[in-house]
Parts: structure tokens; sequence; C-alpha cells
């Protein structure tokens, strides 16, 4: 008996351009939204103005080291707040990217 379960979604990765590959994906979501994961990929994706929301997680716990969610060189970029979810211990922040 095999104790690896099936992945629930197919994945697919990518070897193009930023805006080919949102091009491509979004037809693919067939209306579905897209996730952005990662801060680089976040940071361009913000600068070409392809990002219309932002999940923001709060935990309880400070890290001394990661990678910055705003890269140098962004600028400013204005959100709107327009939902919070509570789950334990956890905060997900839901923001709107103003336009």
């Amino acid at each position: 008996m095999s104790s690896r379960l099936p992945p629930e979604q197919a994945a697919t990765s990518l070897a193009s351009d930023l805006m080919e590959a949102v091009t491509g994906a979004r037809p693919a979501a067939g209306g579905k939204k897209l996730e952005i994961l990662g801060a680089d990929v976040a940071g361009q994706c913000l600068r070409r103005g392809l990002v219309d929301e932002i999940l923001v997680y709060v935990l309880p716990m400070l890290l001394g080291d990661g990678v910055r969610f705003s890269t140098p060189g962004l600028g400013r970029i204005d959100l709107e707040p327009f939902g919070n979810t509570q789950s334990g211990p956890v905060t997900m922040l839901r923001l709107r990217v103003r336009r």
C-alpha cells in the first residue's frame, strides 16, 4: 500500500516571459483566480499591473530574515482592505490593489 496521495490539482511550470506566462495562464484557469507564489514574481507582477488582490497571512511570530515582499524600486501601491479571516492564531487579510 502506497503512503503517497495523488495531487489534488495539476500544476504547470513555464519557462517563458512573465507576460506570456500570465496571458497563457488566464484561459487555462477557466475563469478561476491565478495565484502568484514568491516575492520576486509577485513584485514583477505588481510592477506590470497584473495583480488585483493580495492575501497577507499574519502569524504570531517574528522572523529575523527572509525575502522581502516589497522589492526595492516597486514604488507606492495603494491597497484597500476588504476582508479578513481568523483561523486559530492565523489571520488572513484580503487587500484589493487600487488603480
